[in-house]
């Protein structure tokens, strides 16, 4: 803006200088003419400068407004997300509760059946609590950038296999799993951190496995050629360590590829969720030393891959 105001002040005084010049010499039409192209010249360059501050007043007020935008939508799915983790805590909780007041019955009696049963449930919502109380340690976790130490020197198909068992995608009914390991990788032997590397492949394998599943866990078909499918390839090029997991599933919007990333994002809402595990997987990889992205040149589902530096 000062050096739209110094730009005008000069050509200002020159035109100035020349009208009092024109005053006083002998060939005023020839000066009329240059005046009158100054003050043309003076009304383009006002209008320019005038034009090109209105553009960038328009694009900051519409950058501030997808801002604004993107913060309310954050805002709305935090609180989504405690939401949700309130609903599912408080529902284990009443089990558990409901089992408590049962077996403190002064009078109680049950079989070794019902027994049995009602230890299974009381396992069962334990864990279903500790898992969320989990997820809300690793979302401030996902926050976290401290680097993590790398002092384990395993195996690739050791990270490969560690996260397969986590995830249980290996025994899940609505799809064919496969791994592919490249002979280059077979042998391949990594320093990192074995738990970082195997909770972020297992996320990265646990969302292959839920989105491949129709909105609302419905399967259509279970017959064996109408299984979704899903591949974990592991390979090396160029000095890292490549975990390819590619699924059937409804894939994911090129626009989309890098949004999916940020916490509580969920493309679909109809599917049952946190939001956080892709937020989680990218942020350990990344702190030790390695990444997470989407291939959006892969069609028919979605590709993830996550590198690993070999050294």
């Amino acid at each position: 803006m000062m050096k739209q105001v110094r730009i005008s002040s000069i050509l200002l005084w020159g035109l100035s200088a020349m009208l009092f010049v024109s005053c006083q010499g002998q060939q005023v039409g020839f000066y009329n003419i240059l005046i009158l192209f100054l003050v043309i010249l003076v009304f383009c360059v006002f209008i320019f400068f005038h034009y090109r501050s209105s553009v960038r007043l328009k694009k900051a007020y519409r950058e501030l407004e997808i801002a604004n935008n993107r913060a309310q939508e954050l805002s709305r799915m935090k609180s989504d997300f405690i939401q949700q983790i309130s609903h599912e805590i408080r529902t284990p909780l009443n089990i558990l509760s409901g089992f408590t007041q049962v077996l403190t019955m002064p009078d109680a009696k049950f079989d070794n059946a019902t027994l049995l049963e009602i230890k299974s449930k009381i396992t069962e919502n334990t864990d279903r609590i500790t898992s969320l109380v989990n997820k809300m340690l690793e979302l401030s976790e996902a926050r976290n950038q401290t680097v993590i130490e790398r002092g384990d020197h395993v195996m690739a198909v050791q990270i490969a296999t560690e996260a397969i068992n986590a995830s249980g995608i290996d025994h899940t009914s609505h799809l064919t799993f496969d791994m592919l390991i490249s002979p280059d990788a077979e042998q391949i032997r990594i320093q990192t951190n074995l738990a970082a590397a195997v909770r972020a492949l297992s996320l990265i394998l646990d969302n292959a496995r839920k989105f491949t599943v129709p909105p609302g866990g419905r399967i259509l078909n279970s017959s064996s050629d109408q299984l979704q499918k899903v591949v974990l390839r592991v390979s090396v090029f160029s000095g890292r360590l490549f975990f390819s997991v590619e699924d059937t599933g409804i894939g994911i919007p090129h626009k989309e590829a890098e949004r999916i990333f940020d916490e509580f994002v969920q493309l679909d809402e109809y599917y049952d969720g946190t939001g956080i595990g892709l937020t989680v997987a990218r942020s350990l990889a990344r702190r030790i030393g390695g990444d997470i992205k989407v291939d959006t040149a892969y069609i028919g589902g979605s590709r993830f891959v996550m590198t690993l530096p070999v050294k």
